[in-house]
């Protein structure tokens, strides 16, 4: 099965480019075609990748410069290895004799170095410039996800869980990229990260891609979101709770049925819930019976002075209400202004304990926080390296003076990331104790079956 992927900017946060700077890699054993399409850009065609005569060829070794026009309607230009003027609506594919065509790219960075990819390659003009989309096989695409999501030290079962996820989040992604005339996009900060061939793979990695081959995880038919984070700390969370909807970005949203919160005991249990008091308990337990409590992610702590907490986060505060896709979760007091912090109260907890809803009180009025990530965002405090809190799963610790202002928080969290979906440190543990990776995989995933595509 063929997927489209469409390739950021070199720090991962636009698919728009200015221009392509795209070689034909010296081991291939002869040339690609550069196809001018006419046919309108979509999905369907760039995967399809119905042909016509090439207008021209691109010898191993040889460039392909195309730049983009701003505003110009999506027009192209082609500068090498000919001159070339498309029209608007007009695209290129850029296509070997096989699937195993090798390209590098100077004008895209991976790891500080070109990005290399493996497939065919269209390019299409838009309002802001030029994008391009990676059309590879499915699996392979996997090559180069794999490496950054789990180690290839973890058990080969664990692993499985990994590939079956990853293969089914390409095809059912939280953002929906069609619009985009791709499956995918190759960064962390929307979908998944995929390195292209500068990726390493182990043996362990290749073996589970070859086990799962084609497995996606389904419900009612269709490829399910199949979310996944580190580590959920003893209890994974509902996808309502966590997170908003991804094109209206009310919160919560609609519930997912197979993305309920699960606890990390036993397979199959059902658990009412965390209160603070359970939290704490499970925090103060030496080795909890949890399957991810060997994790060194599984519980942390951070300590925040007083000066700390007064100088950065009404500053956070304001940061993230001049930002739309934030502003939507902080609700200020009626004052406006964020004054002296005097306490933080959790006034409304998931089913794994994680705050849905922070109470800030100030000196000008309380704030309320809502959602996990704006939760953990509020307290980046960049001196001490604290980009934003492992998880929302956290109870506060605070030391007063006589004055009864705040000299030190100390914040005891569970877990690390959104808790919601399989969890990597969870799938390791029970696969050490003998699941293998379908009866993992239905654990976080609720009413779930496991199917070829």
């Amino acid at each position: 099965m063929k997927i489209a992927v469409g390739l950021t900017t070199s720090d991962l946060s636009s698919l728009d480019h200015a221009k392509l700077n795209l070689t034909l890699a010296q081991s291939n054993s002869g040339p690609a075609s550069v196809y001018r399409m006419a046919a309108p850009v979509s999905l369907a065609a760039i995967c399809g990748q119905t042909r016509g005569q090439p207008a021209c060829q691109l010898a191993p070794g040889r460039t392909l410069t195309v730049a983009g026009h701003s505003g110009a309607a999506g027009a192209l230009t082609l500068t090498s290895p000919q001159a070339l003027a498309l029209q608007p609506g007009e695209w290129l594919l850029v296509a070997g004799k096989d699937d195993r065509t090798r390209f590098s790219m100077d004008s895209i960075k991976r790891s500080s170095a070109p990005a290399v990819y493996q497939g065919s390659m269209a390019v299409f003009g838009t309002a802001k410039g030029l994008r391009v989309a990676l059309i590879c096989d499915l699996d392979e695409y996997l090559r180069g996800v794999l490496h950054s999501e789990i180690p290839g030290s973890y058990h080969i079962e664990a692993i499985k869980c990994q590939a079956v996820a990853a293969r089914t989040y390409a095809l059912r992604p939280r953002i929906d990229h069609g619009g985009d005339c791709i499956n995918v996009c190759d960064s962390y900060l929307c979908c998944q990260y995929f390195g292209g061939l500068k990726a390493s793979i182990t043996a362990s990695h290749k073996q589970a891609i070859d086990a799962t081959a084609s497995q996606v995880l389904v419900y009612q038919d269709k490829p399910i979101l199949a979310l996944f984070s580190s580590c959920a700390g003893g209890h994974t969370e509902h996808y309502e709770n966590s997170f908003s909807d991804p094109i209206t970005n009310q919160f919560p949203p609609e519930p997912l049925p197979y993305l309920r919160g699960v606890p990390e005991t036993a397979p199959g249990m059902v658990s009412k819930g965390f209160t603070e008091e359970a939290l704490r308990q499970l925090y103060s337990t030496g080795k909890p019976a949890t399957v991810d409590q060997w994790s060194h992610h599984f519980k942390w702590a951070v300590t925040l002075t007083g000066d700390q907490i007064e100088s950065h986060l009404h500053h956070n505060a304001a940061t993230m209400l001049a930002r739309p896709e934030q502003a939507a979760f902080l609700t200020p007091p009626p004052s406006g202004k964020f004054g002296h912090v005097r306490g933080f109260t959790a006034r409304r907890r998931g089913v794994s304990g994680q705050i849905i809803e922070l109470s800030v009180s100030t000196s000008a009025g309380d704030w309320l926080i809502r959602k996990e990530l704006v939760i953990r965002d509020l307290f980046k405090v960049p001196p001490i390296k604290l980009a934003r809190l492992k998880s929302a799963r956290i109870f506060f610790n605070s030391s007063r003076d006589r004055h009864g202002h705040i000299t030190s928080l100390t914040i005891c969290g569970l877990g690390w990331g959104h808790g919601v979906g399989m969890q990597q440190t969870g799938a390791q543990g029970w696969a050490k104790k003998g699941l293998d990776y379908k009866r993992i995989l239905t654990h976080y995933f609720t009413s779930v079956s496991i199917e070829t595509v």
